[in-house]
């Protein structure tokens, strides 16, 4: 069975639905006769495809598998990856119960709790994200708004319902202690768009996006994801699979977390991970560097441990994202982490 999340945020019956196209697809495959790539095949039996998921291209936390596919750390490991970029949130949980990717890289948690508690068959085979320093909310310079209490009554915008955007506008309204509007204005890009032409009045985007609008005066940051204290010690983001493909694939899947946890480790390091960040965002690689020392530390990308699961729980009952309370023991079988 599959399912789709409809406007009412609830997962429903459906087929053939593969809301992974929504996005551009980028793919790349593994050839070649080069004894290393022999050598990394032999060991893992044979080259294995794995599809992604993955949502707002551009963000560092959703580019590891972009990266490290070019930098062959796959490849190594005997796998062949196809990426597919969706808006986030739903879409790409969707996109895995609909078996139209293997995997979901950094997607909302709530999410996919939500569509687990429905019946939904989806594994979390590790955390992605910690805490949500890169995600901020923005307003156009001119509006007047230069605080989330100023955006009381007003249009403030998230990605995609279930996705992190959702979670932390949702806790940064109750930690402030504001009503407003909220609603899914989908991806960066054409959030900014809506926002310059008055369409809504608070954005959302995730560095280095917009930046450039920052510092020419055009808009002005309103909140930053890590105002609320609770938000910055959970895990808000995580990488899933369908309970089919953690089944029949666990082996390559052990060896994709090798080379994803390899990727981030040299991403960290690595100059040319800068060149790379700057050239999905169209950027300078001054700001590329100036957003990834400010924006996205190192601790944010653990992959091991699911942090704050009782308030993670907590909150999808507070914002409707389960229909009854659920304790860590119900979510046991979600949680199967894979470490590298």
């Amino acid at each position: 069975m599959m399912f789709e999340w409809l406007a009412d945020g609830k997962y429903h019956a459906a087929a053939g639905i593969s809301p992974a196209t929504r996005g551009g697809k980028m793919s790349y495959k593994i050839a070649g006769a080069a004894a290393a790539i022999l050598l990394a095949a032999s060991s893992a039996g044979h080259a294995e495809t794995l599809k992604f998921a993955i949502g707002q291209k551009g963000a560092w936390t959703t580019a590891m598998v972009d990266y490290g596919t070019r930098q062959g750390f796959f490849k190594q490991e005997g796998i062949d990856t196809e990426i597919f970029w969706t808006e986030g949130g739903a879409p790409t949980v969707q996109a895995v119960i609909a078996g139209s990717a293997d995997i979901a890289i950094d997607t909302g948690i709530l999410g996919v709790i939500g569509a687990y508690s429905k019946g939904a068959p989806l594994r979390v085979i590790s955390a992605n994200a910690t805490g949500a320093p890169e995600i901020y909310w923005y307003a156009k310079a001119s509006s007047g708004i230069k605080s989330l209490k100023d955006a009381a009554g007003k249009t403030v915008s998230f990605s995609e319902n279930g996705s992190s955007s959702n979670l932390v506008l949702l806790a940064l309204l109750e930690h402030n202690h504001v009503t407003a509007k909220t609603l899914a204005s989908g991806g960066m890009p054409a959030t900014l768009t809506q926002v310059l032409t008055s369409q809504i009045d608070v954005g959302w985007a995730a560095a280095p996006f917009g930046l450039k609008e920052l510092t020419a005066g055009q808009t002005v940051i309103v909140a930053h994801g890590n105002d609320v204290p609770a938000i910055r010690g959970e895990t808000v983001r995580v990488n899933i699979v369908a309970t089919s493909t953690l089944e029949q694939k666990r082996a390559v899947l052990q060896r994709f977390m090798r080379a994803y946890a390899k990727t981030i480790d040299w991403a960290y390091k690595s100059p040319q991970a800068i060149d790379y960040f700057a050239e999905a965002n169209h950027s300078s690689k001054e700001i590329a560097e100036k957003a990834l020392k400010e924006f996205y530390p190192r601790a944010e990308m653990e992959l091991t441990k699911i942090e704050g699961l009782d308030l993670i729980l907590k909150q999808a009952l507070d914002y409707k994202y389960v229909p009854h309370a659920m304790a860590a023991a119900d979510v046991k079988d979600l949680l199967t982490i894979i470490k590298p």
